[in-house]
């Protein structure tokens, strides 16, 4: 047997021994499975020949595209110039008015989401760019009357050192908050959402500690502060102190302060526990008396003792004379008496006449203004009697004396 014939003879029987296969598929769709495969390969190919194409246009079509864009700039800048020079009493610019069509549809969204929501949210982060210099009061008396603010807004704030709270209290020019509140009168929350990311507080010589952390949720008088996690308010007593003294300092015209987590669920304070009720505010009337603090940056403030509060005016009166500590000095000389009465008023009488002369101008001032921020705390008016001088920096000392708006006054410019 040839090897030829060997070889068909194990193909025979291999073929023989093989399974049959059977393809149990109608024709109909073998011929559309195949018709399917021939599109699919068809539609790839015209997509190799329509990007081989396009490749070879691109760079025509950059050029021509790139010659449309400059003619229709240089158009413009035209037009613009020449609108410039024919009527220099234009009004501002398409560009601006869009914008300023943008801020208005953006407040007017705004006002429809409170409307709805009947909230007042404000998120600390936002505008940090605007700064707002802050130029302390060059007379003599340095807190803040009613005839100081010209039509301005007052705005509380504090500066902190040490975990010691500075109350401050700036007057916003008239035509300041006409513009960034065109429509309603600011509360405290608004002022502080608006202004207290563009204060420099270190150029004053303080430590940078606003705005705060998280952000606040008005409810009617409560003020409602989502805190994330690393809030870090908590962690001791020299954190907890200048936060909620701030926080009294500045929210004046709210009466309560709920903390809760970010989520809104209550919030675990350290060494406190899990806290579901809100805490009293005391507004403008804290119930403190007035020291003078001499900060690091060599000026003296006024500001009450950790904010320790009194039951009435007369104890922070006659508290005024020891601050019980080395941190806060007294207003009042070591070698002055007085007695407080109270009889349609209260009445500070100080037992030898008192000669403002004898103490330094600026010491004078704060001695008379202590005593009136004292009285003003517990929303109070006072008189001091047996003063040698009958008038002070422009202050009647025959009558009661004014009631101060706050302490520490500051006027806000803006850069």
């Amino acid at each position: 047997m040839t090897e030829k014939k060997t070889e068909d003879r194990v193909l025979d029987e291999l073929l023989t021994n093989m399974p049959q296969f059977t393809d149990k598929r109608s024709k109909d769709d073998i011929y559309q499975r195949i018709k399917s495969e021939l599109e699919s390969q068809e539609k790839t190919e015209n997509r190799k020949r329509i990007g081989v194409s396009l490749n070879k246009w691109v760079p025509f079509i950059i050029s021509v595209a790139s010659v449309l864009i400059l003619t229709v700039l240089v158009s413009s800048y035209v037009n613009n110039n020449e609108s410039s020079t024919a009527d220099k009493a234009a009004e501002p610019s398409t560009a601006n008015d869009n914008m300023r069509t943008m801020e208005i549809t953006e407040e007017a969204s705004m006002d429809a989401v409170e409307e709805e929501k009947s909230n007042d949210m404000t998120f600390m982060s936002g505008k940090v760019a605007e700064t707002f210099e802050l130029v302390p009061f060059d007379s003599q008396n340095t807190s803040v009357y009613e005839n100081d603010l010209n039509g301005g807004t007052v705005f509380h704030f504090s500066l902190l050192e040490n975990a010691l709270s500075v109350p401050i209290t700036i007057v916003i020019p008239k035509e300041q908050i006409e513009n960034d509140f065109p429509s309603n009168t600011p509360n405290s929350l608004e002022l502080y959402g608006r202004y207290a990311f563009g204060i420099d507080e270190t150029s004053l010589g303080f430590q940078e500690y606003h705005p705060y952390k998280g952000y606040f949720l008005a409810e009617g008088k409560m003020l409602k502060h989502y805190l994330p996690t690393d809030h870090g308010y908590d962690t001791a007593p020299g954190t907890a102190r200048p936060y909620f003294s701030s926080i009294n300092e500045i929210f004046t015209d709210f009466n309560s302060l709920l903390r809760v987590n970010e989520d809104g669920s209550p919030i675990e304070w350290d060494q406190v526990g899990t806290l579901d009720e809100p805490v009293a505010l005391k507004g403008t009337e804290q119930k403190v008396n007035y020291f003078a603090y001499n900060a690091f940056n060599k000026e003296t403030y006024l500001t009450p003792n950790f904010n320790k509060t009194f039951a009435t005016l007369k104890e922070a009166l006659i508290g005024m004379k020891n601050p019980e500590n080395d941190i806060y000095t007294s207003v009042i000389p070591n070698d002055v008496t007085y007695t407080v009465q109270e009889d349609k008023g209260f009445v500070v009488r100080f037992d030898e006449p008192l000669n403002l002369e004898s103490l330094d101008a600026s010491e004078a001032s704060r001695f008379i203004e202590a005593f009136s921020l004292t009285a003003a705390s517990f929303n109070q008016s006072i008189q001091l009697e047996n003063v040698v001088q009958e008038n002070w920096n422009g202050i009647d000392l025959t009558s009661p004396l004014p009631v101060p708006i706050g302490p520490n006054g500051f006027t806000m410019q803006t850069n």
